[in-house]
């Protein structure tokens, strides 16, 4: 029997580390931001496309240096940030600390400047993860522009690394018997969809495995298990379409 509603998990649009995936693209961005972090720069932006994998970078950051740093993650800001400035305020001058904060579009303007002062004493290394949208409006103020020390950039993944994206985690899992069933033309459809965003992927794909297990239990002798047919990727396009109209 194969295990379609099993392998779609693998799948959830989750943050979890350990579904993290080292694509090219993404491990040269972690290397940017370790740098940035063990050089102690003040400010970092992490941008991005919704769904390019900022949050899943920066808890992929955390897990590794949590033993070695002193270093906080915060997944919601806006619900947090009053705990978060009264631990800012607390922390040693004379160590480093390194704070991770996603979702930093929903931070306020007053917000932003508490933060921009606390790092301006030295003793931290902010990294704000945030929509490409909110960038432009934040480096206007100019007490902003001449203390971020870098900015890195989110893309949305190649159709290669899609395609790495997506077997990594199957044959990780020993799902390879669904992995070999994908052909070229799946993955084209399937990248042209998703347009390189990884939360789409994990969208897409959940919802492809969930069409086939259910026609794979309607009639399993009439299923064919050596390849995806296009007919399953555009009923999951369409359901896709339909939950998020």
């Amino acid at each position: 029997m194969v295990k379609f509603a099993e392998a779609k998990n693998l799948f959830r649009d989750v943050v979890d580390p350990e579904k993290y995936i080292p694509l090219t693209s993404s491990e040269k961005i972690k290397i940017d931001l370790l740098a940035g972090i063990n050089q102690k720069e003040k400010m970092i932006l992490l941008t991005g496309e919704a769904g390019s994998g900022k949050s899943l970078l920066l808890r992929s950051i955390y897990e590794q240096l949590k033993t070695k740093k002193d270093v906080f993650f915060v997944s919601n800001p806006y619900m947090e940030i009053d705990s978060i400035l009264k631990l800012i305020k607390e922390l040693d001058i004379k160590k480093h600390h390194i704070l991770l904060l996603d979702e930093a579009q929903l931070l306020k303007a007053d917000t932003w400047e508490n933060l921009r002062i606390y790092a301006d004493k030295g003793n931290i290394t902010i990294v704000f993860a945030t929509h490409d949208t909110n960038v432009s409006e934040l480096l206007a103020k100019k007490h902003f522009k001449t203390r971020i020390n870098s900015i890195i950039h989110v893309k949305s993944v190649s159709k290669v690394e899609m395609e790495n994206f997506i077997f990594s985690k199957l044959l990780k899992n020993n799902y390879n018997e669904i992995a070999s069933m994908f052909t070229k033309n799946n993955l084209k459809l399937i990248y042209k969809y998703t347009k390189g965003s990884l939360r789409a992927t994990n969208q897409m794909i959940y919802k492809l495995f969930d069409v086939m297990d259910y026609f794979y239990n309607k009639n399993p002798y009439k299923f064919n298990l050596k390849k995806i047919k296009n007919k399953y990727i555009y009923i999951a396009i369409m359901d896709l379409k339909a939950i998020n109209a």
